[in-house]
């Protein structure tokens, strides 16, 4: 190996090194990016069909997002009012949230007394909830500012993320365009189909986990069947909590419990009760295939992706797993698989036909 040679591997591996040095700072860009593209990729078609309509493209992007918008800010100011005047007159008296805790954790022992016929007692003494209740009010009252700038931060984040998929909705044709004139004339084709297939398994993956988010609204009609109090409330907490893979479903079951002992005992019991049926349904039937078929995995192969982003981005990893398995998949398909396949030959053997590739065959 030459003098030369060593010096632009040399060069050639520091590079490398920079550029993931440099992916690495910016990771949270290239995830805002990616989010961006998802909800890009889900609304295209309908941005498609309003301007098969001769709907002018600015005025069809303004109408989805426009409407997207509105859906999400009624949702909010239907649902958080009456929750943040609920939580923010247990801040005011802490006595109160803290005798409602009690009054559960007294009527859940006299319920299983009662049916067991044999004593029961959770030992936990109440003075420790009642100390436990003005700890945690005060630790919020504390942090209150904080928890205010952090929720103004990630709203600048969703803000950068819609300004990015609008850009991305405006300028996916021409980044298409650029990326095929890139690629050598034997291939043109074939980059086109993986650009057009990745953006179809995105999209299809978003809206599938939009189509099963709003099949929650089950929660909301059983218990208004029941007649549970801020059931909208229970429900849309519920609804988000459960957004999150794996782990999301034990902390809707959890929040909605504790939102249901907060009106009575017997309410947090009947919330268990519809929120740990709906989320074991959920989890381990639904969610596995609708994202499978959004995605085009085995359920099996959904929950170990999920899993392994869980671990290695928390939230947001579980959120982007299967979108990055997707791309990964499409790419080896078409870059590994399907030139394999397309160099395979029959060749007649005794007893049927042997398929080889061509350079097995000679």
């Amino acid at each position: 190996m030459s003098v030369g040679q060593v010096f632009r591997g040399t060069l050639a591996f520091l590079a490398a090194l920079a550029f993931a040095y440099i992916l690495l700072l910016t990771v949270n860009v290239w995830v805002g990016l990616l989010i961006a593209i998802l909800v890009a990729s889900a609304v295209r078609p309908a941005i498609l069909r309003l301007q098969k309509w001769r709907v002018p493209q600015s005025a069809a992007i303004l109408i989805v997002y426009g409407g997207l918008a509105a859906l999400v800010l009624a949702l909010l100011l239907l649902v958080l009012p009456p929750v943040i005047n609920q939580f923010a007159g247990y801040l005011t008296n802490e006595d109160r949230l803290a005798n409602r805790l009690i009054g559960a954790q007294l009527w859940i022992e006299r319920t299983v007394t009662q049916i067991t016929g044999t004593p029961f007692d959770t030992g936990i003494d109440p003075a420790n909830i009642r100390t436990s209740v003005y700890d945690i009010v005060e630790q919020v009252r504390i942090t209150a500012p904080t928890l205010v700038g952090n929720a103004t931060a990630s709203l600048g984040d969703v803000i950068l993320i819609v300004v990015m998929g609008l850009y991305w909705i405006t300028a996916r044709q021409r980044t298409e365009d650029f990326l095929v004139e890139l690629s050598p004339l034997s291939r043109k084709g074939q980059v086109r189909s993986i650009l057009e297939e990745i953006d179809v398994v995105l999209g299809s993956y978003v809206r599938s986990i939009v189509w099963f988010r709003s099949s929650s609204a089950l929660c909301f009609v059983i218990l208004n069947i029941l007649r549970i109090p801020s059931a909208g409330s229970i429900s849309f907490f519920y609804a988000v909590a459960t957004a999150i893979p794996v782990v999301g479903g034990i902390i809707g079951v959890l929040l909605g419990t504790f939102l249901g002992l907060l009106t009575s005992p017997i309410n947090g019991v009947i919330v268990l009760v519809v929120t740990f049926l709906l989320q074991q349904v959920e989890n381990y039937w639904l969610t596995p295939r609708m994202m499978s078929r959004g995605s085009d995995f085995d359920p099996l192969l959904v929950l170990v992706f999920v899993s392994i982003g869980l671990q290695s981005g928390r939230i947001t990893g579980s959120l982007i797993a299967i979108p990055i398995a997707g791309i990964a998949s499409i790419l080896v398909k078409h870059l590994i698989l399907e030139p394999r396949k397309a160099t395979v030959v029959p060749t007649k053997r005794d007893g049927g036909i042997l398929l080889s590739t061509a350079d097995e065959a000679e």
